[in-house]
Parts: structure tokens; C-alpha cells; sequence
């Protein structure tokens, strides 16, 4: 996660006047380190404390209120479906965020804004463009680049956490276990339990199919029956689809282990 000095550093900018900056992606792969980042900085901004230094201090009122998500300045867009957000959340969140602050800012937060559909992030390009001048926006993102360079271009980019290489290899490698043992054969409870380790993101299904899609395509080149991997593979690209229609992702995986590791499959 980005070092908390980083993180006071932002807040002083913002508060101090120092920085012009209204809307920032909080790029980070895990959801809790991006919750973690986002939370800091609407404390530190909503804080009362006098020392701008010492933001947040997390004993004021407005840091309380942050910390518990009942403060009034604190709007985060609401995800109504199922799997992600839908055009019509967007409407009550900017129309809230045009009304102003009670404090000193209004916050609006959007989570896993790289999942939203092109529609929803041009609906946002003039509130990220022209705010109320006490409007900040928060965008957590896994991976920025998903979003549109329009959207990009209006924001500065902080990491949520830049410099946790362990993290990273950790879920990298957890993710491969679990597309060796989509594809091996394992018992089905060993590979549930793995798969609850390393699908934790909405971008981590996706990534989990295509490793192993690569093993698959491996084991074509190396020998094995090629009408038998490229059946495989038409498993594979069905719950791909089945995923972006907005089915389970655990659910998918399962299903999709049970159909790889058929008998009839395996012969």
C-alpha cells in the first residue's frame, strides 16, 4: 500500500490549497488496500483538526463520522446489479454531488470504476471535468488502463499499493495454482479451497481462465489429443462468456473444474 506519508502528503496538498487536483483514480489490486487508501483520505480531508499535518486525527467528530459511513459528505455510487453497476446509478450520484458540501468537502466515491461500462464513465466526464469547487472524486480502480483515456486524463493516479511485491506474487501464484489445478485432475475440495484464496477481484476470474487456457494450448503443442484441449478450450471460453453475462464467477469456476475434469474429458 502507498506509504502513509504519501498518503498525509496528498492530504495536506488538497487541504492546504497546494493542489488543484479534484479527482483521483486509487489504483491498488486488492479492494482492501484501495478501501484502506480511500478511507484515509476522506478522513484526512473531512478532519477538524486545526494542524493540518495532523490529518486525520481520528478523534474529531468528522473523522468518527467517516470512519463509522455516516458522515453526509461521504456519497458513494451505489451498485445496483447484480455483478456491477448500471447506467441509472449514475443519476442520483452526480445530482448528489452538484448539491455541495456540508463541510468542507464532498467525497464521492466509485469502486471498482474500471468495471463501468463506457456509458457510465461518459455520463461522469463533466463532473470530473467542472466539479463544485469542494468536490473531490475518488475512483478505485484495479487497473486504470481499463478506464477511458477521458476519464484517465481528469485524474491523477495515486497507488494503493505501490511497492507490496509479496502481495502481488503471493495472488499471482495463488491464481496459477489454481488454473493447474482447474486443469489437472485434483479433488474438487482442494481446488474450492484455492479458488477462495485466489478469487477475491472481478478481474481475477477473468485472468484465472486465461492461465488456463495457456496450460491447455501447452499441452496441445506438447502431444496432447488436440480435438480433446480445443474442447477444453471451448469450455473454457463458454464460462469466460457465461461470467461477463454476469453469472457467479465461484459458481462458473466450479462448473466449469466438474466439466474439465469429466471422465469423458479426461480420456
Amino acid at each position: 500500500m502507498q506509504g502513509k506519508r504519501a498518503v498525509k502528503g496528498i492530504i495536506e496538498n488538497i487541504t492546504g490549497g497546494a493542489s488543484s487536483a479534484h479527482a483521483y483514480i486509487v489504483e491498488g489490486r486488492s479492494a482492501q488496500s484501495r478501501e484502506s487508501v480511500i478511507s484515509e483520505i476522506a478522513m484526512g480531508l473531512e478532519c477538524l483538526d486545526p494542524d493540518v499535518s495532523a490529518r486525520p486525527c481520528g478523534r474529531c467528530e468528522a473523522c468518527r463520522q467517516v470512519a463509522a459511513g455516516t458522515s453526509m459528505d461521504l456519497i458513494r455510487m451505489q451498485m445496483s446489479g447484480k455483478k456491477g453497476y448500471n447506467v441509472k446509478d449514475a443519476e442520483p450520484f452526480v445530482e448528489r454531488l452538484d448539491m455541495g458540501a456540508y463541510g468542507r468537502f464532498l467525497i464521492g466515491i466509485i469502486d471498482e470504476a474500471d468495471s463501468l461500462s463506457e456509458t457510465i464513465q461518459n455520463k461522469l466526464l463533466k463532473t470530473l471535468e467542472e466539479p463544485r469547487g469542494n468536490v473531490i472524486l475518488l475512483l478505485g480502480a484495479s487497473n486504470r488502463d481499463r478506464l477511458l483515456s477521458t476519464v484517465r486524463s481528469r485524474c491523477s493516479t495515486i497507488g494503493a499499493d505501490a511497492g507490496d511485491a509479496d502481495e502481488e506474487a503471493e495472488a499471482a501464484e495463488n491464481l496459477r495454482a489454481a488454473a493447474e489445478m482447474l486443469c489437472g485432475g485434483r479433488a474438487f475440495h482442494e481446488f474450492r479451497e484455492v479458488l477462495e484464496k485466489s478469487v477475491k477481484d472481478r478481474t481475477d476470474a477473468p485472468a484465472l481462465i486465461s492461465m488456463a487456457e495457456d496450460i491447455l494450448r501447452e499441452r496441445m503443442m506438447s502431444g496432447d489429443d488436440p480435438a480433446r484441449m480445443a474442447a477444453k478450450l471451448e469450455l473454457c471460453e463458454r464460462a469466460r462468456a457465461d461470467i461477463e453475462r454476469d453469472m457467479d464467477r465461484s459458481k462458473a469456476l466450479r462448473r466449469l473444474f466438474l466439466e474439465l475434469n469429466d471422465s469423458k474429458q479426461r480420456r
